[in-house]
């Protein structure tokens, strides 16, 4: 969830004008390497970029309920982050910040355009299948976006199943500071 935090800003502060980048049957990689190709379909605007990204719904069968409570509890809470994007990141965003480091996942369908973003995809680690989806608005210098991840789980491994809504907004507040996570 840590580096989806750090990522969200760049993958979602596009103009919302232009062409659009639709994928369906692709894997992160693929997905990613339209965005880069897109002709500038992502208009990234530099700089530091700050918000809030809270668990709004937390579902874990076999979990004891103290144990789902305290886990509720301390999620709910928004959670602050900051990433610096640089000039060169906003010209050209990298062929993976959508993959990240993880070859695992597979888009079901991916469209960004009009200042809308809609995607649904599905992870599969450890004998474990996620599945995700994204929706939300964006521009060049903000976003709000609702993320549902949904687990079968493992038998035998309570934590493994569950779902997990979480939103995140956004906003570029200036200039980079120097203490932003990248």
């Amino acid at each position: 969830m840590k580096k989806l935090l750090l990522l969200a800003p760049l993958a979602l502060s596009a103009c919302n004008s232009g062409p659009s980048v639709e994928a369906t049957n692709a894997s992160a990689k693929e997905v990613a390497e339209k965005v880069a190709a897109s002709g500038g379909a992502i208009s990234l605007s530099p700089g530091r970029w700050e918000g809030t990204a809270t668990v709004t719904n937390l579902e874990m069968p076999g979990v004891p309920p103290e144990v789902a409570a305290k886990m509720k509890e301390g999620l709910a809470k928004a959670h602050k982050f900051a990433s610096c994007l640089t000039p060169e990141q906003a010209r050209k965003p990298a062929a993976d910040f959508f993959s990240g480091d993880n070859q695992n996942c597979r888009y079901d369908h991916f469209t960004m355009a009009n200042g809308r973003i809609d995607a649904k995809m599905q992870c599969k680690n450890g004998g474990v299948t996620t599945d995700a989806t994204m929706s939300g608005q964006f521009a060049s210098d903000n976003f709000a976006m609702t993320m549902t991840s949904k687990s079968a789980g493992v038998a035998g491994q309570p934590m493994s199943a569950g779902t997990m809504t979480l939103k995140m907004e956004s906003h570029r507040t200036g200039e980079c500071k120097g203490d932003e996570k990248s």
